[in-house]
């Protein structure tokens, strides 16, 4: 499976007539042409102008427009045995069309929990960064909210 989603993404990257890989593109979706210039070159030949554009706009619908995010978050995890990697975006949906299956109310009920529980995440991580900043503002500037207190162990 691994060496089919490779072929795929070489074939899809193809740049006039030599193999790049996909950090050396500069541009974030292929054009239609690329993919037309997959076929074999006499259904090329066979095609007439007419077939070769609207085949060309159907390709560009299917191809993915890239949309501005919010939050960008790409990360690679490194284990023993594999590597995972995590990907957060946040941004404005623009799909032009609805889901085939309607979502279900646990899948509604779980993006709720989730959503919840990263707000709670967020929130958790800058209340105690800002915590941990004003304690070592304190302490530099040698103040004791409670003296007599924690004068050390061994006392």
């Amino acid at each position: 499976m691994r060496s089919y989603w490779h072929n795929l993404r070489r074939l899809t990257l193809k740049k006039i007539g030599a193999l790049i890989t996909p950090s050396q593109t500069q541009q974030p979706s292929p054009h239609p042409a690329t993919y037309l210039a997959q076929l074999h070159p006499e259904i090329q030949a066979s095609l007439s102008p007419q077939q070769r554009a609207d085949i060309e706009r159907v390709i560009a619908l299917a191809i993915p427009k890239p949309a501005p995010k919010l939050v960008d978050l790409r990360f690679a995890i490194d284990l023993v045995v594999s590597r995972f990697f995590v990907v957060l975006m946040v941004g404005k949906d623009r799909r032009r069309a609805q889901r085939e299956r309607p979502v279900t109310r646990m899948t509604q009920l779980g993006n709720w929990a989730m959503a919840v529980v990263l707000l709670l995440g967020f929130n958790l991580a800058i209340s105690t960064s800002i915590l941990m900043l004003a304690y070592l503002i304190k302490s530099a500037l040698g103040i004791d909210l409670l003296p007599g207190h924690f004068r050390g162990f061994g006392n």
